[in-house]
């Protein structure tokens, strides 16, 4: 099957698909509707005005699967996500993958049970990730007409390791397909979820596991580096989508494909080697970033005590201009800059305990690095998620530090005009 053009099914029909994808969850009034969009192919706009806080839509899963990925615990049922004994992961029917007995039992593990003996596993005595990353693809064997159609619609990005997920799997068994039409279509799936997939988290009797998702409708959703829903997995097969900020009447609906606190140059450089598209939003046009300076690094001139940004924004490689001095730096200079920024924090978020990390911040950041720029945020973040996640006994002064860092972050979100974006309410510990 080529990697045909999502555009060549009908917008209508897509819509329509989607009312029946939904099936309980699709309200009778939606506040939102999927028609072409300026952007790029379908968008989802408001139908009516949408308030602050309120709720878009609910979807479930299209397709979805456990990432197996290098950081994420294998030993968790490939069904419902709960964590298993390691000695008692894999199946007893002989498909090697994890899956808890009440999934067996239940019957919701048969089928690709059956498939995945069919190819015959070449290793049954452990969990093989390359095998089990396969499995959210190989689902769509099971779609029917109407979702596999769904999943046509849905846009496919090919890059240059599309194919490999596949070949790798393949290498896991002794029968894989090697018909033209079966891995066509495996590669089309690789394609849409290397494009639309959301990576989410969920959590099942304390266990928490990373889930990939597609979601035909949440994936229609366009981007904009400052959107105006947020998001979060209700479950691993559910996705909860509202309004981060008042949505007018045929205003699009939007999410952003990057992280949220990304310089300009960073999400421009991501959204081009990933989705295949350049962002010409509000956002990315000022150099400033709506004042909060993401960008900034240290100018060089001496004497000088100012901040350069990139002096326009149609280009990746621009020059950066002094806001206090006006000299012009060439983009090479400044790259450098920037990459021992990054490198130099990067190696410290790897390798500190939150003790270092915070001294490292205030102490060492400051003297080769703005507070505004977005490797030293991201440093900050990384301060609060592991706060947050791993409970430990936290001095009272580290304690002042994260919230000091959290305010901070929460004053950029309010600059950016980011409303109740997915970040913030993750940060103020709103969702899970």
């Amino acid at each position: 099957m080529a990697l045909e053009n999502a555009n060549t099914i009908p917008t209508a029909e897509v819509a329509h698909l989607i009312d029946l994808h939904l099936g309980d969850l699709c309200e009778q009034e939606p506040s939102w509707q999927v028609v072409d969009s300026p952007i790029s192919g379908r968008g989802i706009f408001a139908r009516r005005d949408i308030k602050r806080g309120e709720l878009i839509f609910r979807e479930r899963t299209l397709l979805n699967g456990p990432t197996a990925s290098k950081d994420t615990v294998l030993n968790t049922c490939a069904v419902c996500f709960r964590l298993l004994d390691e000695d008692k992961a894999l199946c007893a029917a002989g498909c090697a993958l994890p899956i808890c007995d009440a999934c067996q039992q239940s019957g919701a593990h048969d089928m690709e049970c059956k498939l995945f003996r069919y190819w015959v596993p070449k290793d049954t005595t452990r969990i093989v990730p390359y095998a089990l990353r396969i499995l959210s693809v190989m689902r769509c064997y099971f779609l029917c007409p109407e979702k596999r159609r769904l999943l046509l619609a849905m846009q496919a990005n090919p890059d240059k390791y599309y194919k490999r997920e596949v070949e790798r799997a393949a290498e896991c068994f002794e029968n894989f397909p090697t018909d033209k039409e079966t891995l066509g279509f495996f590669y089309r799936t690789v394609s849409v979820y290397n494009t639309n997939a959301f990576e989410g988290r969920s959590i099942v009797d304390g266990h928490e596991t990373s889930v990939r998702a597609l979601f035909a409708l949440a994936g229609l959703m366009n981007h904009n580096c400052t959107p105006n829903v947020s998001h979060h997995f209700e479950n691993a097969q559910t996705i909860v989508v509202t309004a981060a900020r008042d949505i007018a009447q045929g205003e699009e609906i939007t999410a952003t494909y990057t992280k949220i606190l990304w310089s300009t140059l960073a999400r421009q450089l991501f959204l081009r080697g990933t989705k295949h598209f350049t962002c010409r939003c509000k956002r990315c046009l000022d150099p400033t970033e709506n004042g909060t300076y993401l960008s900034a690094l240290f100018c060089r001139e001496q004497g000088c005590k100012g901040i350069v940004i990139p002096e326009h924004t149609k280009t990746l490689q621009p020059d950066w201009r002094c806001v206090t001095c006006d000299t012009v730096a060439p983009h090479a200079k400044m790259s450098r800059y920037q990459d021992f920024a990054l490198n130099t924090i990067n190696n410290r978020i790897n390798t500190s305990t939150v003790h270092d990390l915070i001294t490292f911040i205030n102490d060492m950041c400051p003297r080769f690095c703005p507070p505004s720029n977005y490797v030293l945020v991201e440093a900050k973040l990384n301060v609060i998620w592991r706060m947050q996640r791993f409970k430990g006994d936290f001095t009272e002064e580290e304690v002042r530090h994260r919230d000091r860092y959290r305010e901070e972050i929460l004053e950029i979100l309010e600059k950016l005009g980011a409303g109740d974006c997915t970040l913030k309410k993750l940060i103020t510990n709103e969702i899970p």
